[in-house]
């Protein structure tokens, strides 16, 4: 195999524009700006000194050769030739031969100034500049691409004349001075196994470690450009769904599961993104004090400071539902990822804000250096980072004895009914037993009743008040013979009151304040609760026995886990054993309660991935729009794919009907058609009480997801084994279809069906978008449509849910 070596000696992120090409079997250089470069045969180990160049020396002892415009290297290809390896110039000319398949170089050059490139198997090369300035580059044969540019951001003090660079055993490491040090080391084999679990799986590409002197601050920061790297994917659940995330000004604030939180970060967070160009970002979670923005806000004196604060629950339901749209907002255009010496911010308030590992080091992390961890991956689309990232995450396990021979088989295969939106807390024995006999005597589909909040006498207590529930057993019994299992709702908190707090707080089962006491809070209910400590193992022992007494005492199926992110901790907490980060105890309050139990679900996660839980959105409004409405339901179906919790479950249908706001007919249609093919529908506000149509409408859709059972069956079996996405997004299926990028109203089921409901408020026609293929649409099988364009105006009345099934695949619909 022939492979040739080129090298640019001028500004590094303009050489990559396509400057060489293969023409009769010779490779042709253009001339941009006089663009000096050097070139290596690397099978023949001769050097391109032909008649058509001029020899060059410069002060580093460097041997360069200058390209006029239709100049080539006569070197003959032959047909084998596979691919050109781009490096930068080496000092001194040198003879070398093509690189192992684990070959790991690294090479400086000079221009304006210095920049050191590293190149790891032949697939991805790094460069740095010694302002700081990186662009990651892709390397397919003789196409090199650049995936992304971005920036370390350099200390104040730094002096780009203190740039310099050591590389020893498969690592890079760049320094400016002692203020700042950037290892880079070769991302993982996809095959080979990491002692770091984020680094799971990972390839074609480089992990970073930016670490900066606590001495010039008490923060490490990596800017990745949004614009140069394509269209961007993942992240975490939003009060404000955007799909693209480009199309959101995300503002910088702490990265931690929350109910409405700071910046509009909900109750499922993830710490990786994709883009269009086949950039996959996977950030260390355990990074100290990690924060994050998207194209956040500009602040300065033209558009002045944000200031936000944030409680918890309901107590920002009156605030402003983030993150913002892009056209609102000037944003910055990049995605900033930092690492922190605390969560101490001017612009955010917040529950975890005077928080630390270990509340008696005072301010030792402060003022120590800061270390920022991700890596930065390159594959050739969208969809291959997307799987790059999903492989690595902790693969579903099913443990030994358990009754779960398929994931969430109970969810699937009918909706859950549960009381919280039908009665609130207001719910007793009788009511329960009456909405149930409503769903039977309308022949109804179901699988699970959930009983919701105030059925327990006291929070904490798992036991039932007895004056609403008389006979418990007997309310379980009947359910069961009309078909439903059994569940109850239950969160990790404690009121004072409780017999549970009295025998448990002298134990230590609960977290602790600033004080070492018991530490009590604020959460949507009254009165104030403290949490259970998770890190306890006795304390998660005896929480999950009293739960496991319920079941046998009653016959109680299964639970809603409620709550579990961090925001519900008292200010300043302690617990029995530290935690890296706030996250953890979300992760430690799903691992060792919740996934005791075969049939549960619960609404928030931590790299819990491995569990295959359903994992329900945060709570919907009874609204059409994207702020947490009908219009946020695909997107945060699909990011919650992304993230690896593909047992998605989309909260009620029709929404919560909070402040008295309730669905009307139309808005209830919709959303039962939205959800009809997602993994698990849920019903709380019974259709029949809007009206007839909206009962019948609400029946068929329903019989619609009978008719797909299988399939979601088929792909819910797949999810299990290895992560893979129920439902897809639209790129899934091109992922070179630019087309896709932007389609935040449809979704795939499997490989070969779209599915397309109506959002918007009194449409009865849309625009469907087909991926390459023969298409046909469900209710009109006769008819084909040619895929890779836009179905416009296609009729979709009340009555009806766009579906299309793929019959023929794009290879074969070509012929």
């Amino acid at each position: 195999m022939a492979a040739y070596s080129v090298s640019c000696l001028t500004e590094t992120v303009d050489f990559f524009k396509k400057t060489d090409f293969i023409k009769d079997s010779k490779i042709f250089l253009k001339r941009t700006s006089s663009r000096i470069v050097s070139g290596t045969c690397l099978t023949s180990k001769r050097r391109f000194f032909k008649s058509s160049t001029q020899l060059q020396a410069n002060s580093h002892n460097s041997t360069k050769i200058l390209f006029t415009e239709g100049s080539s290297l006569s070197e003959s290809l032959n047909d084998s030739i596979k691919e050109i390896v781009i490096t930068p110039f080496i000092k001194g000319v040198q003879e070398f031969v093509a690189p192992p398949i684990d070959s790991f170089e690294v090479s400086t050059f000079f221009s304006r100034g210095t920049v050191v490139q590293v190149t790891c198997d032949g697939t991805s090369s790094f460069r740095v500049d010694e302002h700081g300035n990186f662009v990651l580059i892709r390397i397919e044969g003789f196409n090199h691409r650049i995936i992304t540019r971005g920036r370390f951001n350099l200390p104040f003090e730094v002096n780009s004349q203190s740039f310099t660079w050591k590389s020893e055993n498969r690592q890079l490491e760049v320094s400016w001075g002692s203020e700042a040090i950037v290892n880079i080391t070769p991302a993982k084999n996809e095959n080979e196994v990491s002692s770091n679990d984020w680094q799971r799986g990972l390839g074609n590409g480089f992990n970073l470690a930016y670490t900066v002197a606590g001495s010039v601050g008490n923060m490490a920061e990596i800017l990745i450009d949004v614009k140069s790297s394509g269209m961007w994917f993942g992240g975490s659940h939003l009060m404000r769904q955007h799909w693209p995330l480009n199309t959101g000004s995300w503002e910088v604030g702490p990265h931690y599961p929350f109910d409405n939180g700071p910046h509009g970060l909900n109750t499922l967070v993830s710490s990786h993104w994709m883009t269009s160009n086949g950039l996959l970002v996977v950030v260390d979670p355990d990074n100290p004090f990690m924060h994050v923005g998207f194209n956040a806000p500009k602040q300065g004196p033209e558009d002045g400071f944000i200031q936000r604060s944030w409680g918890v629950g309901i107590q920002n339901m009156s605030k402003e539902y983030l993150p913002k749209d892009a056209h609102l907002s000037q944003g910055d255009g990049m995605l900033r990822l930092q690492a922190r010496g605390d969560y101490m911010d001017f612009d955010v308030d917040h529950p975890m804000l005077d928080w630390k590992e270990t509340m008696d080091e005072c301010d030792v992390k402060s003022c120590s250096p800061m270390t920022l961890r991700l890596a930065l991956c390159s594959q050739s689309n969208i969809r291959a980072a997307a799987q790059m990232a999903l492989r690595g995450m902790p693969q579903p396990i099913l443990r030994a004895g358990s009754q779960r021979d398929e994931v969430g088989h109970d969810f699937i295969r009918a909706p859950i009914w549960t009381t919280w939106a039908k009665y609130g807390s207001k719910v007793n024995q009788k009511k329960v037993l009456q909405f149930a006999e409503e769903i039977v005597s309308r022949g109804m589909q179901r699988s699970v009743m959930e009983v919701d909040d105030r059925w327990q006498s006291l929070y904490g207590d798992l036991t039932f008040d007895l004056a609403k529930f008389p006979d418990p057993a007997e309310m379980v019994r009947e359910l069961h013979e009309k078909g439903f299992k059994v569940t109850l709702w239950v969160m990790p908190f404690v009121e004072r009151e409780a017999e549970a707090f009295k025998e448990g707080a002298p134990k230590g089962y609960f977290c602790l304040d600033g004080a070492h006491q018991p530490g009590f809070f604020q959460w949507w209910n009254s009165p104030e609760a403290c949490a259970l400590d998770v890190t306890n193992p006795e304390a998660t022992q005896w929480f999950v026995s009293r739960l496991k007494a319920l079941q046998t005492e009653f016959g109680i199926d299964g639970f809603k886990f409620d709550a579990g992110e961090p925001c519900f901790l008292p200010r300043k907490f302690s617990t029995l054993h530290e935690l890296t980060t706030p996250s953890e105890y979300t992760r430690l309050y799903i691992q060792n309660v919740a996934s005791h139990f075969d049939l549960c679900e619960v609404r928030t996660g931590h790299r819990n991935q491995d569990l295959a839980l359903f994992t329900r959105m945060g709570d919907r409004f009874s609204t059409w729009g994207l702020s947490n409405g009908l219009r946020s339901l695909i997107p945060t179906l699909l990011t919650s794919g992304l993230a690896g919790y593909p047992f998605c479950l989309p909260d009620m249908i029709g929404g919560n009907a909070y402040f008295g706001q309730k669905p009307d007919m139309e808005l209830m249609v919709r959303w039962a058609q939205v959800n009809a093919l997602m993994p698990a529908m849920q019903f709380s506000i019974a259709p029949w009480d809007l009206s007839k149509e909206a009962d019948e409408l609400c029946q068929q859709a329903l019989q619609m997801r009978q008719e797909f059972l299988q399939t979601i069956l088929k792909v819910a079996k797949e999810a299990g084994l290895a992560l893979e996405p129920m439902c897809k997004p639209m790129w899934w299926l091109d992922p070179e279809d630019e087309e896709t990028y932007a389609i935040k109203d449809q979704f795939v089921v499997g490989n070969d069906v779209i599915v397309a409901p109506v959002v918007y408020q009194g449409h009865v026609t849309r625009d469907i978008y087909l991926t390459q293929g023969l298409w046909t649409d469900l209710l009109n099988p006769n008819f084909t449509y040619n895929g890779g364009q836009w179905v416009e105006g296609f009729d979709a009345p009340l009555n009806k849910l766009p579906i299309f099934i793929r019959v023929l695949p794009a290879a074969e619909s070509a012929i």
